[in-house]
């Protein structure tokens, strides 16, 4: 029993998903009933409750950790601290059109990107409800950037709230404060509530529990708060309209103020737009399990890594000739055109290997050149020499890895 309890947690599966990963012979619901006693024994109590009056609770699973030192270890990535000023607002502005779009399109807004600039860069009137809703999630992120210092308190939330919706609720969905009615989300396969939010009057008492679990709580890491933050937020539905986008705002806001400076430089919903189905899966079983936040935090910081390596991606493929170009010239290190030409080729392609062979001739050069140009590209650190068979390959580097190399080599140039 034990073993398969094991092997359960590794990836902490659901009881939908486990129906058919344990032997025939072994009641499902047995097991299960057994399984939960396990992982309530290991698990972090949050000070927030459910409807049933029980408080929430979480594990940290191998995942979850690993997830988390990939998250910590981008957020000291030099590539980030060797952005040229000009470079990072152009970043920061372009992370701000994207989440703002994503933002709404999962709420069911309906655009394009291209649009979403438009409306943003043209201070273009928006010609619809959708558009209204991109416009208003780009001037919240906004908000929250010109608000950084401030602490995240009732006053922020309702002000991020109302910049969301502006223009954008029906006349009985429009409140002094919080709602004051029921709310639910509605299941249109199904034909019923796959969801019924707390009572009405539920929710101050709620949102003040909510409040202090972010002041206060120090002992959970900021990164497992933010998903709280989100999930709990979205648990209350505190509002008729514009909780999603209003706990994907303040769990945003919530990390930047605890240090992790570089989600300023990428869209998180960008992730979560594409695997909406994901993202609603992982909110509906920490509420039907037990109230066990583990499915969702799970899911929230595997959508961040993602997100992240998305934008490193692009963000070195854009801007990553430009980078290593001022760093060389503050170093003063010169180069060759053809030098230049192949780090620009590898920054921008798939490929990462060349050979002396390949070199010379692309080049027109002598073989000697060839390994004499490489070679001082490799003690750089743009390239790693390796021996595959018989043949020396030079592997390119990843420009936070090349960035490293040369600090390394001479020192901090910023």
């Amino acid at each position: 029993m034990k073993e398969l309890i094991d092997k359960a947690n590794e990836r902490y599966f659901t009881k939908k998903e486990l129906k058919y990963r344990i032997p025939r012979e072994i009641n499902i619901d047995k097991f299960w009933g057994k399984l939960q006693e396990e992982r309530k024994k290991t698990a972090i109590y949050i000070p927030l409750k459910d409807q049933n009056d029980n408080f929430f609770y979480f594990n940290i699973t191998d995942n979850i950790k690993n997830n988390m030192s990939i998250i910590e270890d981008t957020a000291t990535r030099d590539i980030f601290k060797s952005m040229p000023y000009d470079v990072e607002i152009s970043v920061i502005a372009d992370s701000l059109i994207d989440e703002a779009y994503n933002s709404s399109v999962i709420e069911g807004a309906f655009s394009t990107k291209k649009r979403t600039k438009e409306l943003v860069e043209n201070d273009s009137i928006p010609r619809n409800k959708s558009e209204q809703m991109i416009l208003n999630n780009y001037y919240a992120l906004q908000y929250i950037l010109n608000n950084i210092d401030n602490p995240l308190n009732e006053e922020i939330i309702l002000d991020i709230y109302r910049i969301l919706t502006k223009n954008t609720l029906n006349k009985d969905e429009i409140v002094d404060k919080y709602r004051n009615d029921f709310v639910g989300v509605w299941d249109r396969k199904q034909n019923c509530f796959s969801y019924k939010a707390p009572h009405h009057s539920k929710v101050q008492e709620l949102m003040n529990s909510l409040l202090s679990f972010i002041h206060n709580n120090t002992d959970i890491h900021p990164l497992i708060k933010a998903c709280i933050i989100h999930f709990y937020f979205v648990y209350i539905h505190p509002f008729f309209d514009g909780n999603g986008r209003t706990a994907r705002a303040i769990s945003y806001m919530y990390l930047l103020q605890e240090g992790y400076d570089f989600f300023r430089f990428f869209s998180i919903s960008s992730m979560i737009k594409d695997e909406r189905k994901k993202y609603y899966e992982a909110i509906e079983n920490t509420e039907i399990y037990d109230s066990d936040m583990t499915y969702f935090v799970d899911y929230y910081l595997t959508m961040i890594v993602k997100s992240m390596k998305n934008v490193i991606d692009k963000f070195e493929k854009e801007y990553g000739k430009r980078l290593i170009r001022d760093i060389l010239d503050k170093v003063g290190i010169t180069l060759s055109k053809r030098q230049y030409k192949v780090i620009n080729f590898f920054i921008a392609a798939n490929k990462n290997i060349i050979t002396i062979d390949e070199y010379k001739k692309k080049n027109k050069i002598s073989y000697e050149t060839a390994r004499t140009d490489l070679n001082q590209l490799t003690l750089l650190g743009f390239f790693q020499k390796t021996k595959i068979g018989k043949k020396y390959v030079y592997k390119f580097n990843k420009v936070n890895e090349i960035i490293k190399n040369i600090q390394a080599y001479y020192g901090d140039f910023y």
